[in-house]
């Protein structure tokens, strides 16, 4: 996202009328989170002074970026029981996050993890799940054998990609520390979750995508879908798309 990013830390680009941190932590709250905490790294102090004042919104550091694995260890003083994990640069739905607690607390599980089928060329930029039991679509989830980050697409055990949404067992703080870094120095999520028994997928539900805000690309087509969702907007905006289709 630079040069954007240079000043702006990621998490705090705008998406339609607030930051896209915003949008995530409001997804949360719809889905019946009552505390948050917000893991920083350099550029935090943009989304902590956002968020003064919210007495549900915690903060942790991560104090170099070494991978999303370190920056869920980064949090554990600050929780006290099953979490949700929400990454910064996904938009899903409330409704994301309580089909996986749903699976999480059905199956008695130790994580759950929300997954999408994605064509089998992209499946290179994802964690890929592998089940060890029929998938279908539907509440109460099915079980994991593995996760595999990033697969090339002839290695890949299935198309289903975690879609940036976890309930995590606090029993997984002890996992991440005795994961070795990986050759870029990161701690990586994924290789944590191969330990984590057991460990269930959800589909997303029905009606859901991810968006991602992590690319110009994605951010913009968020930015459409957001527009178009908006009664004072959505007739311009269509007038808009279709005069540029068509001019």
């Amino acid at each position: 996202m630079l040069p954007a990013t240079r000043v702006v830390p990621k998490a705090m680009l705008v998406l339609g009328d607030r930051p896209v941190a915003q949008h995530v932590v409001d997804e949360l709250r719809a889905a019946g989170m009552t505390r948050i905490v917000l893991v920083t790294g350099a550029g935090g102090e943009a989304i902590r002074a956002h968020f003064a004042g919210e007495d549900d919104v915690a903060f942790a550091e991560q104090a170099e970026p070494r991978g999303l694995g370190d920056a869920v260890l980064a949090a554990e003083a600050a929780v006290d029981g099953p979490f949700v994990v929400a990454l910064g640069d996904a938009l899903l739905g409330a409704a994301a996050v309580r089909a996986a607690v749903d699976a999480f607390e059905r199956r008695a599980a130790a994580g759950a993890v929300v997954v999408e089928e994605v064509p089998a060329e992209a499946v290179g930029r994802y964690g890929i799940v592998d089940p060890a039991e029929p998938a279908p679509a539907g509440a109460g989830g099915f079980v994991l054998r593995d996760v595999v980050e990033k697969p090339a697409p002839d290695a890949a055990p299935s198309r289903l990609a975690i879609a940036g949404r976890y309930v995590l067992s606090p029993s997984v703080f002890a996992l991440l520390r005795e994961t070795a870094p990986d050759a870029g120095g990161e701690v990586q999520l994924t290789d944590a979750l191969r330990r984590v028994d057991p460990l269930v997928g959800v589909h997303l539900p029905a009606g859901l995508r991810r968006r991602d805000t992590g690319t110009p690309a994605g951010l913009a087509l968020a930015v459409v879908e957001w527009a178009l969702a908006q009664e004072d907007l959505r007739a311009a905006v269509v007038e808009r798309v279709d005069g540029a289709r068509h001019g």
